[in-house]
């Protein structure tokens, strides 16, 4: 091996010193990953030692998951065993008191994704029992759509009716004060005519 010249001895020895920074930064990083797994995973129990000594019931199952390998980071390993939610949770959805209806069918639209074993009478019945849409309500009693697809579409025409109700609403507001301040005007004029009446009969 060529022995190196002068001009690259300090090259080769800034190239050594940032291959040992590395290294050390590489080596610190793993460590403090290690430290924080461990950490969680060998934690001391936080619970008292009334509740660890109360027995299991007899039919307790242990919930099946994979055994935690130390592998892998322990949040990303609990979080892909979330419980999945039941159908009935849907019931708990309610369209608030200003909660525009599109905004609720999408609210509920998206508390439907993951739920397993979804039958529509399910879904029908908690639309029904959630919105303040009282025209949408019948609408679902009397012909309970079969699909959420279906489901969707009818109610994007009471969204549409409810978008223009509520625009109508908007331009009468608007124009409410208006009308108020001609009408205003109108029952000032007679009586201004009258006391100018009254001042040329007294002439």
């Amino acid at each position: 091996m060529p022995t190196p010249t002068l001009v690259e001895t300090p090259v080769l020895s800034l190239e050594q010193r940032f291959d040992e920074m590395m290294g050390h930064k590489i080596a610190e990083a793993m460590s403090n990953k290690s430290s924080r797994q461990q950490s969680m995973v060998l934690k001391e129990d936080h619970f008292s030692l009334e509740v660890m000594t109360v027995p299991l019931p007899r039919d307790f199952k242990q919930p099946k998951m994979e055994k935690y390998d130390g592998s892998s980071d322990p949040v990303d390993h609990l979080s892909s065993k979330r419980v999945k939610k039941p159908a009935i949770s849907l019931m708990q959805l309610a369209q608030g008191k200003d909660e525009l209806l599109k905004d609720f069918i999408a609210r509920f639209n998206r508390a439907t994704i993951g739920i397993k074993d979804l039958h529509m009478s399910t879904v029908v019945t908690a639309m029904m029992s959630g919105t303040q849409s009282r025209p949408f309500k019948i609408s679902l009693s009397k012909n309970p759509p079969d699909t959420m697809h279906e489901l969707l579409k009818r109610g994007e025409k009471y969204v549409d009716a409810e978008d223009a109700y509520l625009i109508t609403k908007s331009m009468k507001d608007q124009s409410e004060p208006e009308s108020n301040k001609r009408k205003t005007q109108d029952e000032l004029e007679p009586q201004n005519n009258r006391g100018k009446l009254t001042q040329d009969e007294t002439k």
